[in-house]
């Protein structure tokens, strides 16, 4: 998987657990502010993320998840992909 393939799941998970379409995901928007995902849709994303890429994103990193771009930028460190 390639760094832009990687991006599109991720995309494509979060907006699939927000419920929204993927093209309708701004990757800056906050989740929380703007996108009115709560604490539990926040864990629901997490899980999501660490499913489908067979990940474990450590605790103090979730925390630190509030926008797509984050999301995608830790999966990616988390595969070592660049």
């Amino acid at each position: 998987m390639n760094a832009q393939e990687l991006e599109e799941k991720v995309k494509e998970v979060v907006a699939s657990v927000i419920g929204i379409s993927a093209d309708k995901l701004p990757a800056d928007a906050d989740f929380a502010r703007d996108l009115d995902v709560d604490s539990m849709k926040a864990i629901e994303i997490t899980g999501a993320i660490e499913k489908t890429f067979k990940i474990i994103i450590p605790e103090e990193e979730i925390r630190k998840i509030r926008t797509l771009n984050q999301a995608i930028t830790l999966t990616k460190q988390l595969l070592n992909i660049k």
